[in-house]
């Protein structure tokens, strides 16, 4: 059996890894565009500011793909696909296949023309580009308030720099987390850099100093980050269901027989049926997962998304999970607690807890701003999965120590008070 997969990123190095673990004798073989083998993403912005070394997030070297007798092809870009003939055309030359999986990911979105010294923020390429420009820059842009922008904005602020975030939407992390909650985040981080909201960028000059101009003002810098944003890369997808992106199933399969499909280039099912669009690392390894195991003969299957998500944004924690507020069906029954990581006398930090549920008291979403957000986050993930019901959650023992932790945790407050609302 000969499985092909299109790209080396989080969901296709994956697939090709648990391929292989499923199938020891299958002939595996990665088409990667790119120069390097499955690196992290979500680690560019610590690459950029210096803390951490880029050769240090490849995941899986060159060399831990030939042990594992999968062959890596770099530097290599598929084409075209004959879904027909099961054949794909590289640059290479042609290869064919009993199961594609294509990982294909995302490409940077900008919603204007860039010229001169503007970057997107995607690769490793892009982030050394990034770094050169720093070096003789003072002043820096960044279009976009999400959740790459602000993790950029903190990256060139540590690098010495002062840098203007430009946000079309009225607050930040717009595709992150409620408006209320992301007022918390803007306070802490207002001293260290300048936010701008509810201001498009109409263009981008070119000259001896960049200039941003947006609906209300002209911004100089040295250079600009475009940080909008990322649209799925389905080019080479056309003859399968495509929406938004490439639409697959609970096991990963497109519309077109024998192929799969995982990471950004998907959409795939939330816990409310909708179909929404893959773009976190989290969820693309999994898909890899279900795609690589069943192109092999498998019959692994996805559950329902829940785009649990975090980041931390100078040196506050925010996490999220499930929809937003905006994007329930139904008018969500709503609990909201300030709270404290620690008992009062043992001067914890604040932290806010909101979780969202349905008029039968089930959890469906939850977003926590301070210390400790992602576990927090993650035990409510656990709670959607299970079906747990507000009050399911506010009589949840909890571990209490002092140093550690109140004796009731203000995520379970935030459940009581979302239960007494109720009818």
């Amino acid at each position: 059996m000969k499985v092909i997969v299109i790209g080396c990123g989080a969901g296709g190095g994956t697939s090709a890894q648990f391929a292989r673990k499923m199938n020891r004798k299958a002939e595996i073989k990665i088409f990667e565009k790119g120069k390097n083998p499955q690196y992290s993403k979500c680690a560019l912005p610590f690459v950029l500011c210096g803390e951490i070394e880029a050769h240090s997030i490849i995941e899986f070297s060159e060399d831990w793909f030939k042990k594992a007798k999968i062959d890596l092809q770099l530097d290599t870009e598929v084409f075209s696909i004959d879904f027909e003939g099961k054949i794909v055309e590289t640059d290479k030359g042609s290869e064919e296949y009993d199961a594609l999986i294509i990982a294909t990911g995302a490409i940077p979105y900008s919603p204007i023309e860039t010229e001169g010294k503007t970057y997107f923020f995607r690769t490793i390429e892009d982030v050394e580009a990034i770094k050169r420009e720093v070096k003789h820059a003072k002043e820096a842009v960044v279009v976009g308030a999400g959740l790459i922008g602000l993790e950029v904005a903190e990256a060139l602020k540590k690098l010495g720099m002062k840098v203007s975030i430009v946000e079309l939407m009225p607050q930040i992390l717009p595709a992150m987390i409620d408006q209320d909650m992301a007022s918390l985040v803007r306070k802490k981080i207002e001293g260290e850099v300048d936010i701008l909201l509810n201001e498009g960028v109409k263009e981008i000059n070119d000259g001896k100093k960049m200039e941003v101009v947006t609906t209300n003002r002209a911004i100089k810098a040295d250079f600009v980050v475009i940080a909008t944003g990322n649209k799925p890369n389905v080019s080479l997808a056309k003859k399968c269901e495509v929406k938004k992106a490439i639409v697959v199933d609970e096991k990963c399969m497109t519309s077109m027989p024998d192929v799969y499909a995982c990471g950004d280039c998907t959409q795939y099912k939330n816990i409310f049926g909708n179909e929404v669009v893959v773009g976190l690392g989290s969820i693309a390894v999994r898909q890899g997962m279900v795609a690589g195991m069943n192109a092999v003969g498998g019959n692994e299957k996805m559950p329902l998304l829940l785009n649990a998500r975090t980041t931390k944004i100078f040196g506050l924690e925010v996490a999220a999970v499930g929809p937003l507020q905006r994007e329930f069906p139904f008018q969500p029954i709503i609990g909201k607690f300030k709270g404290s990581t620690h008992p009062d006398y043992m001067k914890g930090k604040e932290i806010v807890v909101k979780v969202m549920g349905d008029e039968e008291g089930r959890i469906c979403a939850a977003q926590i701003v301070g210390p400790g957000a992602s576990q927090r986050i993650n035990a409510f993930a656990l709670a959607i999965h299970a079906g747990m019901t507000f009050d399911d959650f506010s009589k949840t023992e909890t571990a209490y120590a002092p140093p550690v932790s109140p004796v009731i945790d203000a995520s379970t407050i935030a459940c009581d008070i979302a239960k007494r609302k109720q009818k």
